[in-house]
C-alpha cells in the first residue's frame, strides 16, 4: 500500500512503489537529475512529489528509447506474456 504523508510527499520507497521500480532506481534518477526532492523528513531522508516521480519515470523511459531504440514498456509487456 502506497504510504503518503499529510503533505502529499512520498518517501523513497513509496515513490518507487508508485511507478513500479526499486528504491535504488529512484536514487539513480536523483543522481541523473531526472528527479529532485521537495523536502526532507524528520530523519533527513528525501521526500518526493508524486507528479515529479511520474515525470522522472517518463524522462527515464524517453532517454532509454532514444539511447537504445527499444521502448522498455514493450519489453515489460513481452516478458509478462511469456
Amino acid at each position: 500500500m502506497l504510504s503518503t504523508r499529510w503533505d502529499g510527499l512520498l518517501p523513497t520507497g513509496s515513490a518507487a512503489e508508485l511507478v513500479g521500480v526499486k528504491p535504488a532506481t529512484i536514487r539513480k534518477w536523483v543522481q541523473r537529475r531526472y528527479l529532485k526532492a521537495r523536502g526532507l523528513d524528520e530523519r533527513n531522508h528525501p521526500l518526493y512529489h508524486p507528479d515529479d516521480v511520474i515525470a522522472a519515470e517518463k524522462t527515464a523511459q524517453d532517454n532509454s528509447i532514444r539511447a537504445t531504440g527499444i521502448d522498455p514498456r514493450t519489453r515489460r509487456h513481452s516478458k509478462m506474456a511469456a
